[in-house]
């Protein structure tokens, strides 16, 4: 019997390897509910503020923050000297 190695393919959690599925469901998701319930949609729609849509900058965080906290705070503290290099030195 041959030795089964560890391809990349399991290595990757089951939402990652069938990401692709996810998206096109969702996508079909959301286009059935348009097509059926248009009053969704003009809902959606309402929840702008300027021209930002609320949905959509909640979605973007959620995507970004897992990621955001894997960095730590030991990289994010770099960044808290960049103000006083802009300071001009006092003479």
């Amino acid at each position: 019997m041959a030795e089964r190695t560890a391809g990349p393919g399991r290595r990757l959690s089951r939402l990652d390897r069938f990401l692709t599925l996810w998206i096109f469901l969702a996508m079909g998701a959301g286009i059935a509910i348009g097509f059926f319930l248009p009053s969704v949609t003009t809902w959606i729609a309402s929840l702008q503020i300027g021209t930002t849509s609320v949905p959509i900058a909640v979605g973007l965080i959620l995507m970004m923050y897992p990621r955001w906290r894997r960095c730590g705070t030991r990289r994010w503290a770099a960044f808290s000297d960049v103000p006083n290099s802009w300071r001009s030195p006092s003479s």
